[in-house]
């Protein structure tokens, strides 16, 4: 008579146990759990390339002149320390007839155009004063200045007999605000500030000077007769 090996039943499975190895629901949350780890890896890759919460750069000076115009009239410009400033502001000056073909081509809005024309106003005189503070005190200075008066009137001149000229001009002014433009100058350095408005009076004094050698025609009515200083 053989004696047969008594067979083990399997124990039963308890409460909380970890699914078997073949058990479908284990191998869905396994799945489930690679993908969300490959998920956020991709996710971290793409953080540590793109940086979203750091600023983009501010566009290089040899950019389009949109590009700066759209600098310049944002908020980012004005927390700008003022050397960079005065560097984007000259660079306008320089760019002004290509910031005024944008405009026109669309592609600036009023606000940005106009804090493009202030900015470029500014950086032209901030140019010219560097220019006179380089220059010795004295005669070197005044004959400087001289330079400016005369070139800016003559420019004046060709302007009023250039209907085309004088018709841009006139839309430029239109944009003019003294009290942004008072504002940009107040944020400046102080001793930039005295220095500026140094410059500014003596540019005005000189100017007084041309024109008094230098009277205007409209300035005498016509048919009004001409004093002499003997009347």
């Amino acid at each position: 008579m053989s004696i047969s090996t008594p067979v083990k039943k399997p124990l039963p499975r308890q409460e909380g146990m970890p699914f078997g190895k073949d058990d479908p629901k284990r191998q869905q949350k396994l799945l489930i759990a690679g993908i969300g780890g490959v998920a956020l890896v991709v996710a971290l890759v793409l953080l540590f390339v793109f940086r979203p919460w750091k600023k983009p750069a501010p566009p290089r000076l040899n950019e389009e002149p949109s590009k700066l115009a759209n600098l310049v009239g944002s908020e980012d410009f004005k927390k700008m320390p003022f050397e960079r400033r005065e560097v984007y502001m000259k660079m306008m000056d320089t760019k002004k007839a290509q910031i005024v073909q944008a405009y026109a081509n669309g592609q600036l809005s009023d606000t940005e155009y106009q804090k493009a024309l202030e900015a470029a106003h500014l950086g032209k005189q901030l140019d010219e004063m560097r220019k006179y503070y380089v220059k010795p005190v004295g005669a070197a200075r005044v004959a400087y200045l001289d330079k400016l008066v005369t070139k800016k009137e003559t420019k004046d001149v060709a302007v009023k007999h250039n209907a085309t000229a004088k018709q841009e001009k006139k839309e430029q002014d239109l944009f003019k605000d003294e009290a942004a433009l008072q504002a940009e100058i107040n944020s400046w350095p102080p001793e930039v500030i005295a220095q500026f408005e140094q410059f500014k009076s003596a540019l005005s004094e000189r100017k007084k000077i041309y024109k008094s050698a230098h009277p205007s025609k409209s300035a005498t009515k016509p048919g009004a007769p001409a004093t002499s200083p003997a009347d």
